[in-house]
């Protein structure tokens, strides 16, 4: 399927609760609130997302504006059928699903690590034994920091959060004995969401991201109670070479527009003036990503906030 090709539902997605999710947030340390039968957790600070973040909910602007003036939440995100942020879910149906549902571009990747590889289940402690220079390891190739995985005490949290909350499994995948590529994923009725990864770059010649994935998908198909497995959503800046790997392992991608809103206080920003001075401010540092995914949240904020069509 071309890359810019969205593909409609064939059958219309029951709404996961996120209960689990919640909890696993709440272990983590995380606050999480329930408002209007939704769980929302803690982002980034004050910044709150729908757990899960792609149930579709219906709340307009002056819904969230009351709700945002009773709380000391300064932000919220979700998924809705309002204006918003172009975005899609990755999703696939497991039903039936074997090596013939994978590329031929990835078919060799996945049956050479399939052949290298060993794949069973860890618990907390494992991970947090063996997933810190992953954790790194990753990071540093996307740039990034996040103290979830690379601060020991938040990690240790985190690690026990993945280990005995509700309806989480720990995935790892093994060569000579050695983690490769770990994956978290969360359990909610017939959904089962994958949420967090990290792999070494040392045995990529082995392939284990492409194996880890594709046995993940492949014993969820031998589940008939997992109807649906989300593999997170489109980047809100263009990752080519994600969206290429998600696809040629069979998922498609579902629309849904991100709505953002922020609390009256941060007004000033979400506005056609604050967005033209952060993209005043990525021609001189054109490399800069942050300001590149701050003017995209820019953009859907106020993209949330217009009058919705009759």
């Amino acid at each position: 399927m071309p890359m810019n090709e969205e593909a409609p539902p064939a059958v219309a997605l029951p709404t996961p609760s996120g209960g689990n999710l919640a909890k696993f947030w709440e272990l983590q340390g995380r606050q999480v609130v329930e408002w209007n039968g939704v769980w929302w957790g803690q982002h980034k600070r004050s910044f709150f997302q729908c757990l899960p973040f792609h149930r579709v909910v219906d709340f307009g602007p002056e819904e969230i504006r009351g709700f945002l003036r009773a709380s000391s939440i300064r932000g919220l995100s979700f998924t809705s059928d309002r204006p918003g942020l172009p975005r899609g879910l990755y999703l696939i149906r497991p039903e039936g699903y074997d090596l013939r549902a994978v590329s031929r571009k990835q078919r060799n990747h996945v049956s050479h690590g399939m052949e290298n590889c060993e794949f069973r289940q860890l618990d907390g402690g494992e991970l947090e034994a063996l997933g810190m220079p992953l954790n790194e390891d990753t990071l540093g190739r996307q740039s990034r920091e996040d103290a979830t995985f690379l601060d020991a005490v938040q990690w240790k949290r985190f690690t026990q959060a993945a280990g005995r909350g509700p309806g989480m499994a720990i995935h790892g995948a093994f060569v000579d004995g050695k983690l490769a590529t770990y994956l978290i994923s969360c359990r909610e009725g017939p959904w089962l969401h994958l949420i967090h990864k990290m792999s070494s770059t040392t045995f990529r010649e082995h392939h284990p991201d492409h194996a880890l994935d594709y046995t993940i998908i492949r014993d969820a198909a031998a589940d008939p109670g997992i109807q649906f497995i989300a593999n997170g959503a489109t980047s809100v800046l263009p990752n080519e070479g994600l969206d290429r790997y998600k696809r040629q392992l069979g998922y498609q991608v579902e629309a849904h527009h991100l709505s953002i809103h922020l609390h009256s206080m941060l007004a000033p920003i979400r506005s056609r003036a604050a967005v033209a001075v952060v993209k005043r401010a990525q021609a001189f540092f054109p490399g800069n990503e942050r300001l590149a995914y701050g003017a995209k949240l820019l953009e859907g904020a106020l993209m949330s906030h217009a009058p919705q069509p009759e």
